[in-house]
């Protein structure tokens, strides 16, 4: 394997920036969940690490003060927060609860700044309809497109990967080695005969959710042009990491890591592609492609 210098090397919280939004436009922070607690059996196995919420809740504090700067009383913007509805082995919702931290701390700004938390945000607003997530009661709209890798659906396909590259004791059971060949794709005969889901396939199901939030924004610019809008969705590392590596033509066999909490911006600017904005670099998307597989 000839490795190769990526683009983005790597996605850090510090990516996560408030853009600086025009009438008409709008951004989505495209987010990997905060860290969780990943021993099995305890009562919050799957929930974030109170400490590591404590800190991310500062920071989304700090975000939320740069955008709402840039308001003025004929230029509002607009929250709408979703998030993968994953759950980890049988408990906590770890990326629900990280777009919940990201809207709580978005409210705080409001109130300290005079503003109706149920004007703003898209969720809480009575004049829009949003779907709540019905296991927790929170008004973060659940989306099924940017789940974690599914395959655990294929336990045949699991237990392949365990016995020819490792387990670990807890709800997942594979080792990371077994984790990172699936990435890799490099078992694809084995995981196409037990039909489980592949790179590619994540990568089209992520780029389908993002288009529709692109489409979204579109329609809500139509009847609100004056207003701008951030989406905030909340993911996972097996989302972010092949769609900008797609996304910036590197091999998907590559290794971009995506720390807890970390992310990529991409700005919808209302006559322009959408741009991914990480590490200083700034890349066209095309949303509406499909994931193309190749046969090196």
């Amino acid at each position: 394997m000839v490795m190769t210098e990526l683009l983005i090397p790597k996605i850090e919280k510090e990516d996560i920036k408030a853009p600086q939004l025009k009438d008409g436009a709008s951004a989505i922070v495209f987010q990997r969940h905060e860290k969780y607690v990943r021993t099995h059996g305890m009562e919050n196995t799957g929930s974030l690490l109170p400490e590591h919420a404590k800190a991310a809740f500062e920071r989304y504090v700090k975000f939320f003060e740069e955008l709402f700067a840039q308001d003025t009383e004929d230029s509002e913007t607009m929250l709408l927060f979703t998030s993968s509805d994953t759950r980890y082995g049988g408990n906590g919702y770890r990326s629900m609860e990280t777009a919940q931290l990201a809207q709580d701390a978005a409210i705080q700004v409001m109130m300290r700044l005079g503003i109706d938390p149920g004007m703003r945000i898209v969720n809480l607003n009575p004049d829009f309809s949003t779907h709540r997530f019905n296991p927790t009661g929170q008004s973060i709209r659940p989306d099924e497109k940017i789940r974690e890798p599914k395959i655990f659906d294929k336990p045949e396909y699991v237990d392949f990967l365990r016995n020819k590259y490792g387990g670990e004791d807890g709800p997942i059971g594979l080792s990371t080695k077994a984790l990172a060949m699936h990435e890799m794709d490099a078992e694809r005969e084995k995981r196409e005969e037990f039909g489980a889901e592949g790179v590619y396939d994540i990568i089209d199901r992520t780029k389908k959710s993002l288009a529709i939030m692109e489409r979204y924004a579109s329609a809500f610019h139509k009847k609100n042009p004056h207003k701008k809008l951030l989406i905030w969705s909340a993911s996972h590392y097996d989302t972010i990491s092949p769609f900008v590596k797609q996304a910036t033509d590197a091999g998907l066999d590559e290794y971009l890591p995506v720390d807890y909490g970390a992310g990529v911006v991409i700005e919808l600017g209302p006559d322009s592609e959408p741009v991914l904005n990480a590490q200083n670099q700034k890349v066209i998307l095309q949303l509406g492609d499909r994931a193309v597989r190749t046969n090196s």
